[in-house]
């Protein structure tokens, strides 16, 4: 094994070492009625999840750290990833990706928490979130350059779009419309492990970033099978409530 190979497995053997403490050291069977779950992340893990965030979600309502500043923050970590991935730091990148998603969550969290919750700040974080998501990917079409995979980067970018428009158009016409295989934690997750899994992958065995293109080509696929979803569940509600 070749020295930087040596050293990028043991900076991965450090960062995988410290999240099993994390997770030894915190609650390690947290309550998980009332959360909801879906087919990639279960409610367990995401009641532990939850539960792992509670520290810092009290901490950032303590010292007064407003939800908006997260929602921009949240901007700029995406904007530090697709430096990342234009650069060819995927191991970075995808870091960076896990941390956006975890901003997208705390800033739901201390909104409600701190009674922040306005339709200013959900428009704001809505329209945010939607700039994050395509920085992001804009960062991997650099990263790949030409060809098939880049077309993948942008039927998810397309399908990524689809499921937040077909929820938010569903929602102004007064109904709720959260199903589907992948929804936005979803995509922070498959996008955040590919691409960590796919650069030690690549410094240890060598090649390409294929696991990468597998992660983006299945982004592209289910976020487009979940909009679908959406869709033909908005229509069918829709059509029967015309007809009642």
């Amino acid at each position: 094994m070749s020295r930087p190979a040596f050293a990028f497995l043991n900076l991965a053997l450090i960062f995988g070492a410290a999240f099993v403490g994390m997770s030894l050291y915190w609650r390690r069977h947290p309550d998980a009625s009332g959360v909801k779950g879906s087919r990639l992340i279960s409610s367990r893990v995401r009641a532990w999840y939850f539960s792992n965030l509670a520290p810092f979600e009290t901490l950032l309502v303590r010292t007064g750290v407003q939800p908006i500043a997260l929602t921009y923050t949240q901007v700029v970590a995406s904007v530090a990833s697709a430096f990342a991935y234009a650069g060819g730091l995927v191991f970075t990148a995808g870091f960076l990706v896990l941390f956006t998603g975890t901003l997208d969550i705390l800033d739901g969290k201390v909104a409600r928490r701190s009674n922040g919750v306005s339709p200013r700040g959900a428009f704001l974080d809505s329209v945010m979130d939607r700039y994050a998501e395509f920085v992001g990917y804009v960062g991997l079409m650099v990263f790949f350059g030409t060809g098939w995979r880049v077309w993948m980067v942008l039927l998810a970018i397309l399908g990524g779009t689809m499921v937040s428009y077909a929820r938010a158009r569903a929602e102004g016409l007064g109904l709720r419309c959260e199903i589907g295989w992948l929804q936005r934690p979803e995509r922070f997750v498959l996008l955040g492990f590919g691409s960590i899994f796919s650069s030690i992958w690549v410094h240890l065995v060598g090649g390409d970033h294929g696991l990468l293109a597998a992660t983006v080509t299945l982004l592209a696929v289910l976020s487009n099978a979940t909009a679908a979803q959406r869709i033909a569940y908005a229509s069918r509600s829709l059509a029967r409530s015309s007809d009642a």
